[in-house]
């Protein structure tokens, strides 16, 4: 029926003591038919709420259920599964509104989220198993006592910026392997950033690139560092100086926890002869070292849920993504750029595998930082090995 609202829709009590209202038609009401109207209405619409609640929460378990063929995904139990749903239901919202705030009229960002395989993983879980980095402060570079003295400590400080490449990417040049994964059980991503830039030195001095032993570190680097804990970078290099030298990933595959040494007569792949930190707090010394070769850096990656689910996409850090200098995580930097809007990054190797951001890699933007410590505090303890 068509609905009359030419007069005031009246109270309830004047509903109560008037025996007509003017609504199109002429109609008793009595308090008794008002409390039953609204009670019709407040179930009606508690029904419509319970029913777009359901719906929801079928798309979201078509979500999972799909999410979990793409990714290999299964569980123990259903008691199990069912928990993890509402962990990746929780981290889904998170993602769609994050990513919500990028689009028109929304907050500008210059990357999204997106449900990756650390999907039905709580913050504290991931940070627990995937981020560790670099412990205790920084420490000073040093040169094997075979090779000359290297003045200042930093190889690369009297190059003129000038004379440098404006982009850089060492994958370009043959001097990076395959992404890794250290997995959940193994927080040593300071072995995979030691081995990564251990690689690309390599390759760069000898042409021949070859995937290191990462579980060597893992096994064997325990007087300085204890394998699958948060270790430092410079002391997997001085293990390596020590030992004489890293074999092949072939030959010593890695496993994801820390074992018995068994390097003792497996053959040697690639050796340094020393390593330097790049002065901290400074992104123009970091530019220079990187322009010549791989370079191991700790960051923040864990203050916040965003590089977790970073898809890659944009530049993180770009957009005020928040960030600490507490360093909790360790990725090799294999070269910089500048992208189509002019804004100036630094692109890095993860060692949470290929399918996080974009295969494994991602960037970080650059030079938007004042007081040089880099997005993320990447500057604070950034080194490399030496060969000659």
């Amino acid at each position: 029926m068509q609905v009359e609202l030419a007069a005031p829709i009246p109270s309830f009590s004047t509903m109560a003591s008037s025996s007509t209202h003017s609504m199109g038609l002429t109609m008793p009401f009595s308090l008794a038919t008002v409390l039953v109207i609204l009670s019709c209405c407040t179930q009606f619409a508690l029904a419509a709420r319970e029913v777009s609640t359901a719906g929801d929460d079928k798309a979201m378990r078509e979500r999972y259920e799909k999410w979990m063929v793409e990714n290999g995904q299964t569980y123990e139990d259903s008691a199990e599964k069912a928990r993890r749903f509402e962990v990746f239901k929780f981290n889904a919202h998170f993602i769609d509104s994050y990513n919500a705030a990028a689009g028109p009229g929304g907050k500008s960002r210059t990357g999204l989220l997106t449900t990756n395989k650390f999907a039905d993983l709580t913050g504290d879980e991931f940070r627990s198993t995937y981020i560790s980095g670099r412990s205790g402060g920084a420490i000073s570079g040093g040169i094997n006592g075979t090779m000359p003295p290297l003045g200042s400590g930093f190889m690369y400080g009297a190059v003129r910026l000038s004379d440098m490449p404006a982009s850089m990417d060492w994958r370009e040049k043959g001097a990076v392997t395959q992404v890794k994964d250290q997995g959940l059980t193994c927080e040593c991503c300071w072995a995979f950033s030691a081995a990564a830039a251990v690689e690309g030195i390599h390759q760069i001095k000898s042409g021949n690139l070859v995937s290191l032993s990462v579980q060597q570190l893992v096994d064997c680097s325990t007087g300085a560092n204890d394998g699958c804990k948060p270790r430092d970078m410079d002391k997997a290099f001085q293990y390596i100086i020590d030992s004489g030298g890293l074999t092949t990933e072939q030959a010593y595959s890695y496993q994801g926890y820390q074992g018995t040494c068994s390097a003792s007569g497996k053959p040697i792949a690639a050796r340094i002869r020393g390593f330097q930190d790049v002065p901290p707090r400074n992104e123009t010394a970091l530019f220079l070292a990187v322009a010549h070769q791989p370079v191991s850096i700790g960051l923040d990656a864990g203050i916040n849920s965003v590089m977790q689910f970073f898809s890659g996409t944009g530049i993180y850090g770009a957009a005020g993504e928040p960030c600490t200098e507490d360093l909790n995580h360790a990725m090799t930097i294999v070269g910089y750029g500048t992208d189509e809007h002019g804004t100036k990054y630094w692109l890095m190797k993860n060692s949470w595998g290929s399918t996080w951001a974009d295969q494994g890699y991602v960037k970080i933007a650059r030079d938007v930082v004042s007081n040089g410590a880099g997005i993320c505090g990447l500057t604070m303890q950034a080194s490399y090995p030496v060969v000659a």
